[in-house]
């Protein structure tokens, strides 16, 4: 018997599932549109080109290639050009003209061409006028010359200055280290223009290491002054762990002669860093406390508004983080994306624009950009050195305040040109304490620092540095400039220890003061908070006169 083969199944599927399908994708497709238009990020449809990379190492080789090319075109380009203008010449004149050529030849047949118009007169005008076009000609490409030779010079000049890192160390304004440029330092001076109009409360982050460098003055004097002095001021120390107990006390009991002030431990330290156990300050005890300080004020002014708390300080010095814990406290309601609200990372410019976080319907937070505000000592110094006759002096002092800004954390790695006066400052400030510098050298692992010319320890500890971390360039020669970058990150990660002490010489208060920190505080329920909180040892506030430090 012959099998017979089996009917072959038809491929076309019902029209039901093909308009199924159709609709499902026209569904994706609405969809995708949609989320696109509400995307605020510009995306270009054009494919940027990525360059070549800056680690690449034949990257000088490739760019003189390049330029090189660019040259050589732009030569057989302007020889074809001339060539096509003697070509017309020659048509255009008569056989008995003499043609202009390039070089000595072509100079002393143009001067013949020149005495036979004098001695002919018109008896030869179509050689009178092409001797007359060539004079012409070759005035127009020396005046040319000369004016692209100009240009290239403002060009340079104009170059150097925008790429002048110093530029942008203008004290007398506030700057922004994250972005360079004019518009972009009047953009992030505009945001916090609005959230000092905007907010009730200020909450000025300092870094507990170095609070008076990360503080200004001149911004306080100004939220005081702001709104007939309606707003408040707050002082946070943060990154308390970084520091030991004693020095957060004494710069507790020195800030609160202005202003209240409140340690807090906004997030958790890097991975090896060396923190300092401060037993019921813990994360979740100060976020806690300045929560409850900011509802109590809230509560009190029954406002029909919610109460909006802005948040300023230099770059890095963890107002986001501030932000996190805040939310982190609402509890069981709060979801992760809650207490994750703004985004933080570990190198300045994190935070580009001012973003709104709200707490409950009582209370709003604001955060900003960093900014590097106006600092009186450092504006003085700028103005001193900025006489005509101390050039030298003036960019001294210039390099001088890049290096405090880079220890700040507030300026980010890409934007650092040269970390090596960075390290030299911080080496001088730990040579004050020995602790701190034998402690330095033990986290490298370096012997005793031998001064080298002109007393320089820096360039000796960078190259212990350099042969310990296997910062080496070729041939094995340490790259000082990669183990500067690498003790700058240390420090900025709490992995070598340094902090300063508060003024010995701290300026009597006056009676307003007094009166305005006593005002605040009650406003706040600062007192007793601590007691409240879980009582923190070591820490106890009396906004009414002097603060008192419990052992």
């Amino acid at each position: 018997m012959v099998n017979k083969p089996g009917r072959p199944k038809s491929k076309r599927t019902p029209v039901r599932l093909r308009h199924k399908i159709e609709k499902a994708s026209a569904a994706k497709q609405r969809k995708t549109r949609k989320l696109a238009k509400k995307n605020p990020e510009w995306r270009s449809r054009l494919k940027k080109d990525p360059g070549i990379p800056n680690l690449f190492p034949y990257k000088d080789k490739i760019l003189q290639q390049i330029e090189e090319k660019k040259r050589l075109k732009e030569e057989e380009a302007l020889k074809r050009r001339d060539e096509a203008k003697t070509t017309r010449a020659v048509s255009a004149g008569t056989n008995d003209a003499p043609v202009a050529v390039d070089g000595e030849d072509g100079d002393h047949l143009l001067d013949e061409t020149m005495t036979d118009e004098e001695d002919a007169g018109s008896s030869n005008p179509m050689a009178a006028l092409l001797a007359s076009a060539k004079a012409q000609a070759v005035e127009y490409e020396e005046a040319s010359e000369d004016d692209n030779d100009d240009d290239d010079d403002d060009t340079m000049q104009l170059d150097a200055t925008d790429r002048d890192p110093d530029r942008d160390l203008d004290l007398g304004a506030s700057t922004t280290f994250s972005q360079p440029h004019d518009s972009s330092r009047r953009s992030f001076d505009k945001v916090y223009k609005t959230v000092l109009s905007s907010s009730d409360i200020i909450l000025y982050v300092l870094d507990a290491r170095d609070p008076n460098g990360t503080r200004s003055q001149e911004v306080e004097r100004e939220i005081t002054a702001a709104d007939s002095g309606s707003k408040r001021l707050i002082l946070i120390l943060n990154k308390i762990d970084l520091v030991p107990p004693p020095i957060v006390q004494s710069w507790l009991k020195y800030l609160r002669r202005y202003f209240p002030t409140l340690p807090l431990r906004a997030s958790t330290p890097a991975s090896n860093a060396r923190t300092f156990d401060h037993k019921s300050l813990t994360v979740k005890g100060t976020s806690e406390t300045l929560l409850r300080a900011l509802k109590t004020y809230a509560h009190g002014k029954q406002l029909k508004r919610s109460t909006t708390v802005g948040i300023i300080g230099y770059p890095n010095v963890g107002k986001s983080s501030v932000i996190n814990a805040l939310t982190s406290c609402l509890g069981g309601g709060a979801t992760r994306s809650q207490s994750h609200a703004c985004p933080v990372g570990a190198e300045a410019g994190v935070t580009t624009a001012l973003r709104e976080v709200k707490l409950d319907n009582k209370l709003k937070l604001l955060d900003s950009p960093g900014i590097v505000f106006p600092a009186e000592a450092a504006a003085s110094k700028l103005s001193e050195a900025a006489k005509p006759s101390t050039g030298e002096n003036r960019r001294l002092a210039k390099r001088d305040d890049h290096a405090r800004l880079i220890l700040l954390n507030a300026i980010p790695p890409k934007q650092i040109t040269d970390p090596v006066p960075a390290v030299t400052l911080l080496l001088d400030r730990l040579a004050d304490s020995k602790d701190l510098m034998d402690a330095m050298l033990a986290v490298y692992g370096v012997p005793p620092l031998v001064a080298g010319v002109n007393g320089d320890v820096t360039t000796d500890f960078l190259v212990h540095v350099a042969r310990k971390r296997g910062r080496l360039g070729k041939g094995g020669v340490p790259n000082l400039v990669a183990a500067a970058m690498t003790v700058i990150t240390d420090w900025r990660d709490g992995r070598t220890q340094g902090w300063t002490q508060p003024p010995a010489d701290a300026e009597e208060r006056t009676n307003d003061q007094k009166m305005v920190v006593r005002e605040w505080a009650k406003e706040f329920k600062l007192e007793g908070l601590w007691e409240r909180a879980g009582g923190a040892q070591g820490v106890e506030i009396n906004f009414g006169g002097d603060d008192v430090m419990r052992e």
